[in-house]
């Protein structure tokens, strides 16, 4: 029998919150949220009303895990900075080669990845990318539980 990266212990699916924080302990986390097919309007062109939109989601689960004890760090919420700030356009947020190339130093440093269930990130083909090397290079992922509300857990939406 083969095992499985659950087997294994290196992916953590379905986990609340607090489980998830408790296992992550001290470690450096790297948020992996979804952005690109969140950010564009009908006809494919960044919408920059949308990222903001994104960004401000974002940061809610970077302050969940913040009230938790868990230090994140989080390329999109840097890269929006970075893409707001930038008044000359000599940035495309869309441009998803040049973006993984700047994600990837912040994803080697960091002992976790977790990928909260924000709207987009089953599709998303960087958080996959993400997931994927993390599994590759045994760093351990945590895919975020939805949480009730009612058990007691504030989870952003």
């Amino acid at each position: 029998m083969t095992a499985t990266f659950v087997d294994e212990g290196v992916l953590h699916v379905e986990q609340s919150l607090s489980e998830t924080a408790m296992q992550i302990g001290s470690r450096l986390a790297y948020l992996a949220t979804p952005y690109t097919r969140l950010v564009v309007d009908v006809r494919g062109q960044f919408d920059r009303y949308k990222s903001l939109d994104v960004e401000l989601r974002t940061a809610r689960w970077s302050r969940a895990f913040a009230l938790q004890g868990v230090t994140v760090a989080s390329p999109i919420l840097t890269a929006c900075s970075i893409c707001h700030a930038d008044t000359e356009n000599a940035i495309d947020p869309l441009d998803d080669p040049f973006w993984a190339r700047w994600c990837q130093p912040m994803l080697e440093a960091c002992g976790a990845i977790v990928v909260p269930p924000m709207e987009g990130w089953a599709a998303s083909r960087g958080v996959w990318r993400e997931v994927s090397w993390a599994l590759q290079h045994d760093v351990p992922v945590y895919l975020v539980a939805k949480e009730n509300p009612a058990a007691g857990a504030e989870v952003p939406t």
